[in-house]
């Protein structure tokens, strides 16, 4: 019997190679998604810093208020355009795990494949193993009767 052997092999492998590129571009895209979360989070954190500290004034002056409300404004201006980069990272995020759930599904396709044509492979060997032990057997038998 001949050794099992694959015709796919080299599009299993570049799938393989696709899937991993996929999980990388996606584990990189989530990187850049907590990163942005963490940018939000300061600027929530210092507008929030900066309201209390106003707040704890006694007597704000108008210097005060000249002072603390236009970079509160500001913060809060930052922290709109953040979570706008936020929801978009979101979405990237959402695109590379489709885009991995694919490659995914492709590569697993020729997994099966391969294990389907292994297994076929594997009992028409048992079946001519068999046939040629059945055949030894009976030789034995014609020749020692």
């Amino acid at each position: 019997m001949k050794k099992f052997r694959f015709n796919l092999e080299p599009v299993l492998r570049k799938r393989k190679l696709a899937y991993e590129n996929c999980a990388r571009e996606l584990a990189a895209v989530i990187s850049k998604l907590q990163l942005e979360e963490q940018k939000l989070s300061d600027i929530q954190r210092k507008k929030s810093e900066t309201i209390s500290e106003f707040e704890r004034k006694n007597n704000p002056t108008t210097k005060d208020f000249v002072i603390y409300v236009p970079y509160i404004d500001q913060l809060e201006l930052s922290e709109i355009r953040q979570l706008v980069t936020v929801k978009q990272v979101e979405v990237e995020v959402e695109s590379a795990r489709e885009v991995l759930r694919q490659a995914q599904i492709e590569h697993e396709v020729l997994v099966r494949m391969k294990e389907k044509l292994r297994e076929d492979h594997d009992y028409e060997a048992r079946v001519e193993e068999q046939k040629f032990l059945d055949d030894v057997f009976f030789q034995y038998l014609c020749l020692y009767r």
